[in-house]
């Protein structure tokens, strides 16, 4: 699942799209990252092993460090759809 990176900052839990955008920078995000249309989106879902959620907090210092979703598409759509 492809997510933009408001939608990520959602699903992750993150409070603003600058954590998001900081690791782009410093390339942490790269094998989950994919410009669609133009649009910079984020793979959700996993790559060798490791959701993206798993992969950023490998990356987060301990200054900057929050409890992160590990967010997964089939629990939300079964939890979605038994409403």
């Amino acid at each position: 699942m492809w997510c933009t990176f408001t939608e990520a900052t959602k699903c992750l839990g993150f409070k603003s799209r600058n954590s998001l955008y900081q690791l782009e920078k410093k390339g942490a995000l790269s094998p989950y990252l994919e410009v669609i249309n133009g649009q910079k989106h984020l793979y959700m879902k996993q790559i060798q092993g490791k959701t993206l959620a798993q992969h950023i907090r490998n990356n987060l210092t301990s200054n900057n460090w929050i409890e992160i979703n590990d967010y997964d598409l089939k629990l939300y759509l079964k939890l979605a759809n038994s409403n």
